[in-house]
Parts: C-alpha cells; structure tokens; sequence
C-alpha cells in the first residue's frame, strides 16, 4: 500500500462498543512486537534530501512526544548518502518538566531502499531490540512516558501538528502489532507466508493481537485488519477529527 500527503492511516480512539479486543493506546510501553516490510520512495526523499540535510518519515508512530518507527535519508559533510531506520521514544527524567528524547538507530547501506526493508521491533520488560533486514541491535528502554491519550499512526508520525506530520512517501506490504514477544521465526513466516502467519497468529485469540495486514483488501476509508481483533485502520481526514 502506497502511503504519502493523501494517504495516511491512524487507529480510531475509544471502544464503546467493545467491539475491538485490544486497543493500541498502550502498546508502546508495554512489552510488544511490531513486524513490518516498507520500501520508501526513493525519487522522493532524494528530492527532499535537497531542502534539508536530514529527511525523517514516519511509519508506526503516536503523536505527542512522538514514539514509534521512522526512516531517515540524509548526506554526511562531503555528500554520501546516510540512511536511518530508528525507532525512537521520550523518557521521564528526575526532573519532572524535562524529558529526554531516546532511539535505537540502524545504519543500512546506502543502496538497501531499493529492497526495501523487513522491521522487527520488540520491547522485553527495559529492553528493546531493533532488527532490520535479519541484522539486531538492542537498547535499554525505560521510563517512557505516557502515551495512552496520543492517536496511534501508519504512514506518518503526526496528522494534527503540520510541523511534525512526517509522513511516510514509499510503500507498506505488510505490517503485524501486538502486546507480548514474538519471536523472529514468527515474524518471519509474516514477511514470507502471509497467509500461513494469519492462520497462526494472527488469528490466535491467546495472543494480544492489534493489527495485522498485507494492504491487500483497502476501502476508501479504512484498511481490513486480518487479525481476530478487527480493529480495521482508517484514512487519515481532517473533517473527520473537526480539525
């Protein structure tokens, strides 16, 4: 699914029906795994590389003190291209007007956005591991603060702020979240059976499953979400927010 200015995602706030199992509210501070593949638009962030050294979207965030998964493309001092795949977050410090912004960066090489890139994020109770494209990092996480009252995003960091919108120019094929561990022989069945992983996980109720998609059954208003959950994600429009 191609995301950019016109087409950006978030999942809808409240459950007064009851009729999604498992909320994104919490997701982030809580222990989770996020699978996702994304190929970004090459032509687009060299063009914008152009209008700023450093040129970050957003592919799975909250807004606020924005947490979540981005993508940078920018150049060093003599000009080579530098690319990031970060996951970043803000943290409580002692003093309780200052927070302290944090990440855990991955640095591919400058001709991998051309394949793309297979993400796993997973947060382990202080702990977060970052793997892109079969490669891991780990980081220490705590005290992250609290996001629960921030609106969940796909293909972009922030629709409400024009200053931090971040949106993600490129392409999302697939993309798994959930509350607790999954190891990476699972998300890998995601990236390389599909259909296979939604029968296994997705659809396993003994999972806190939020969201699982191949972008494969779009609407002009939302995306199916192939999970138990039904927690489908809906296009991103103003008038929908009465903003």
């Amino acid at each position: 699914m191609v995301t950019n200015k016109d087409n950006t995602y978030l999942f809808l706030k409240g459950n007064k029906n009851k009729l999604v199992f498992n909320p994104p509210e919490d997701v982030f501070t809580k222990d989770f795994t996020l699978a996702i593949e994304f190929k970004p638009d090459i032509e687009h962030y060299t063009k914008m590389m152009k209008e700023t050294s450093f040129y970050t979207q957003g592919l799975v965030c909250k807004n606020g003190k924005h947490i979540g998964l981005f993508f940078t493309a920018g150049t060093d001092e003599i000009g080579n291209i530098l690319l990031k795949v970060s996951f970043e977050w803000w943290k409580k410090t002692d003093n309780p007007e200052v927070d302290e912004v944090k990440a855990i960066d991955f640095f591919p090489p400058s001709d991998s956005a051309e394949n793309g890139y297979k993400v796993i994020i997973r947060k382990k109770r202080n702990e977060i591991e970052l793997v892109v494209n079969g490669k891991s990092k780990v980081a220490p996480i705590e005290n992250v603060i609290d996001y629960s009252y921030s609106y969940t995003w796909v293909g972009c960091a922030n629709r409400l702020d024009a200053d931090y919108q971040h949106i993600f120019y490129g392409d999302i094929s697939k993309m798994h979240l959930q509350e607790g561990l999954l190891d990476n022989n699972s998300c890998n069945l995601l990236f390389n059976d599909y259909q296979e992983f939604v029968k296994v996980h997705a659809l396993n109720r003994d999972k806190q499953v939020i969201f699982t998609s191949d972008f494969s059954q779009v609407t002009p208003y939302k995306v199916k979400d192939h999970s138990y959950n039904n927690n489908h994600i809906i296009k991103f429009s103003k008038a929908w927010l009465n903003t």
